[in-house]
């Protein structure tokens, strides 16, 4: 967390002194000028040192003001919620990396993208992916904190490959332990093949065993075999190295610095001029 405190500048004590409630009002305007100044510098370099950053990454600063009353202002990271600290803390002062909300409600720890991950324009994750798997798996509630998990009806309702599976060390076998989702291996043919098929099989003599010119019966065939049937397994997550230390990248701190010093002393002055001719 960065502080903007100003009680050791000379210039502005020697203001109070002479201009009193006006130079602490033109003090407080510039401390939240170069505040706000500061997120904007502090953004930038996180658009130079992460990949893609997501606007919910760039948004996450805010900037308690000061007041005249109070000449601190503080700029720093959104509260995390249901985070112990929030999730860029770490690349600013190192330390461990903290687990995210869907790794905790899984439970095996760490977890990395692998080839069944979503992704979206950021290169992320998508977030409806990892709502799908936590309303699957029937962990949404102690993550998001509302009812959301599947119900037996919407999952036979719904004709979607959204079937997934926790691996852990108690099943895993040959299979690395992480989040899976199980897929048909099948599809269903074309309707130049079903209408292949049912003659082939009537001219044989032969039970036809779905009639593939029945739209609803042949919509049920396909819910079959992508939700009920489904015996394929692809990899979503993967178990990661937890509790490794974090490099830290952003360089708020020094970033900070320099922005008050650019900016603080001629907005100061600049507010002060103003104020007096009021």
């Amino acid at each position: 967390m960065i502080e903007i405190k100003v009680t050791n500048l000379n210039e502005v004590k020697s203001a109070i002194a002479a201009y009193g409630r006006k130079a602490q009002r033109a003090c407080a305007a510039a401390i939240n000028q170069t505040g706000k100044a500061i997120k904007q510098d502090v953004q930038d370099e996180m658009r130079r040192v992460f990949r893609n950053p997501v606007p919910y990454t760039l948004n996450s600063l805010q900037l308690d003001p000061a007041r005249a009353d109070n000449l601190t202002a503080t700029v720093w990271f959104k509260s995390p919620g249901r985070m112990q600290q929030h999730y860029l803390v770490p690349q600013v002062e190192g330390g461990p990396r903290r687990l995210k909300g869907f790794e905790r409600g899984v439970g095996l720890g760490e977890l990395v993208p692998a080839l069944g991950a979503q992704r979206d324009k950021f290169g992320n994750v998508s977030s409806g992916q990892i709502r799908q798997i936590m309303s699957v798996l029937g962990l949404a509630e102690t993550s998001a904190g509302f009812q959301a998990n599947i119900t037996d009806r919407s999952r036979k309702r719904n004709a979607k490959e959204r079937d997934y599976v926790i691996i852990d060390r108690r099943q895993r076998g040959n299979l690395p332990m992480g989040v899976y989702q199980r897929f048909s291996q099948s599809k269903v043919p074309t309707l130049k093949k079903r209408n292949q098929i049912v003659a082939t099989r009537r001219r044989l003599g032969l039970q036809v065993r779905y009639d593939y010119t029945d739209k609803s019966k042949l919509w049920q065939v396909g819910k079959q075999r992508a939700v009920i049937r489904a015996t394929g397994l692809r990899p979503v997550f993967l178990l990661g190295r937890t509790g490794h230390s974090v490099r830290p990248l952003l360089d708020f701190y020094g970033v900070a610095r320099k922005t008050f010093a650019r900016e603080f002393e001629p907005r100061f002055r600049a507010n002060l001029a103003a104020y007096i001719k009021d």
